[in-house]
């Protein structure tokens, strides 16, 4: 799968845009991420050829990105847009590949966020009482492009302008799209045959992963002389397409799952100037979702036969974090900087 391209730079295009009512905002940023990725599938009771199993895939989120941001704010309302890259492939940490047996004591939690119930199982692996029959451990890169673009609308006495005295809630709405792809190579691998087999078989495989995440929530913003707070919590619903291609076998498994989640963030500033800020950013994401994978190609003829099956069951969650830190310039219009800007005093709310 080669890398896609956001059509989304066209927003900075409209952040350059002048206007004398409103504000137009900048700047890099860096983020470091952490947490785990997480393929599933299986069937606890036999299937046609009477057996319960299944397999998991399960990479680490551990890698940084880089990119530019850009605000536009006008009256209550704040539109904010980010690329980010990781630039490259980047080590991200011990993946692993297991193939397992289930039992009658084994369980399948598949699901995570029960909107009937209002109960929520905060999980990455939906299979547990298992045995592997298989495993592998192997090292792994990660290579992501990202982009995201959200909406705010500002209450009481909040104030999208960052420079500005007040406190508030406001409402929020966002999209955020990512391209990534995972490697996984040197690996050792178990096989429970007989005699054991144990030892490298090199490259394991590949996996290309197309996500679309859809976010409305809300949160709070404090902002004090020299200092800022901010405080969202948006849930989510995304789409997630995967290609996995094993090496050893040729074979290719194609997924499309659909699921929910959310995400949360605690972003501490600093006014350093009339025109610069910095912050530090701490956010989380929960993604779940459910669908099914179709196999293409393959060598045994079991791979071959399930070419033909309409599709499995599979199950992908993602659980993780990062800690950002970036830096922020108001654009002056005119020319001139002011040493000491008036108080933006924010609009009554009606």
């Amino acid at each position: 799968m080669v890398p896609k391209i956001s059509k989304t730079p066209f927003l900075f295009l409209l952040l350059s845009l002048n206007s004398v009512s409103a504000e137009v905002i900048w700047g890099p940023t860096i983020e470091r991420s952490g947490g785990e990725y997480i393929f599933e599938t299986g069937n606890k009771y036999p299937n046609l050829s009477g057996i319960r199993g299944g397999s998991r895939i399960s990479f680490p989120r551990t890698f940084s990105l880089f990119g530019i941001q850009g605000i536009f704010t006008k009256d209550r309302i704040e539109i904010s847009g980010a690329l980010k890259t990781t630039g490259n492939y980047q080590k991200s940490g011990e993946a692993r590949d297991e193939d397992f047996f289930l039992g009658a004591v084994s369980t399948e939690n598949t699901t995570n966020i029960a909107t009937r119930e209002w109960s929520y199982r905060d999980s990455a692996t939906v299979y547990s009482g298992s045995r592997n029959f298989a495993d592998g451990k192997g090292k792994s890169t990660v290579f992501e492009n990202r982009a995201e673009l959200y909406g705010r609308y500002y209450f009481q006495n909040a104030n999208p302008n960052y420079w500005a005295e007040g406190s508030g809630f406001f409402l929020a709405i966002g999209a955020r799209y990512s391209y990534f792809k995972y490697l996984f190579y040197d690996v050792n691998q178990y096989v429970e045959t007989t005699p054991v087999f144990y030892g490298p078989i090199g490259i394991g495989l590949s996996f290309s992963n197309d996500l679309w995440e859809f976010f409305s929530g809300g949160g709070y913003r404090y902002s004090s002389g020299d200092f800022y707070m901010d405080l969202s919590f948006m849930p989510s619903f995304g789409r997630i397409k995967t290609r996995d291609f094993h090496v050893q076998r040729s074979i290719n498994f194609f997924s499309e799952n659909y699921g929910l989640g959310w995400a949360s963030k605690v972003e501490v500033g600093y006014k350093m100037s009339p025109t610069w800020l910095s912050y530090i950013r701490i956010n989380h994401r929960r993604f779940f979702s459910e669908g099914r994978f179709t196999s293409q190609g393959g060598l045994t003829a079991d791979d071959l036969a399930s070419n033909l099956v309409s599709g499995f069951k599979s199950h992908i969650n993602i659980k993780d974090y990062s800690i950002e830190i970036g830096a922020l310039n108001k654009l002056d219009w005119s020319g001139n900087e002011s040493e000491n800007p008036e108080k933006v005093v924010p609009k009554t709310a009606e």
